[in-house]
């Protein structure tokens, strides 16, 4: 037997069972070429998870926002002339994680408030997360 195929029953009781519900389940909750995930036909506002993923132990601290920032357009990118190198600091960071992974706006509707971030994810309600690795950095 090919124990690629999971049609084939299982040696380990149980599993083969577990294996038929996760795909029943992945078949009924999937989107289709002619239609959408079927979904419960409402947005459930009152169970949204937390926008901010926060991890119990660890330190948190505040990046500034940075108004006037000094990037180059957009089009800079594409010509000869080099964009010289800044240093890391608390502002350069703070700005990197803003314009890659920040909330872009707010928006607000009868008395609901969500936010919108500058990577979108479709409309699931999950918190994006960056990790990095970075030397010492003062803050």
């Amino acid at each position: 037997m090919d124990p690629r195929n999971s049609s084939q029953p299982s040696d380990t009781h149980g599993v083969s069972d577990a294996v038929a519900r996760v795909r029943a389940y992945h078949q009924r909750t999937k989107h289709m070429p002619g239609r959408y995930a079927p979904g419960p036909g409402y947005m459930d506002w009152a169970n949204q998870p937390d926008p901010f993923r926060r991890f119990s132990g660890t330190r948190m601290f505040e990046l500034p926002l940075v108004r006037d920032d000094g990037t180059p357009p957009y089009d800079a990118l594409f010509h000869f002339r080099k964009t010289p190198p800044r240093p890391l600091t608390a502002e350069s960071l703070g700005l990197f994680l803003e314009l890659s992974l920040g909330i872009a706006a707010w928006k607000e509707f009868q008395g609901t408030r969500w936010s919108l971030r500058s990577n979108p994810s479709s409309g699931n309600l999950h918190p994006t997360e960056g990790y990095m690795v970075l030397p010492p950095l003062a803050i």
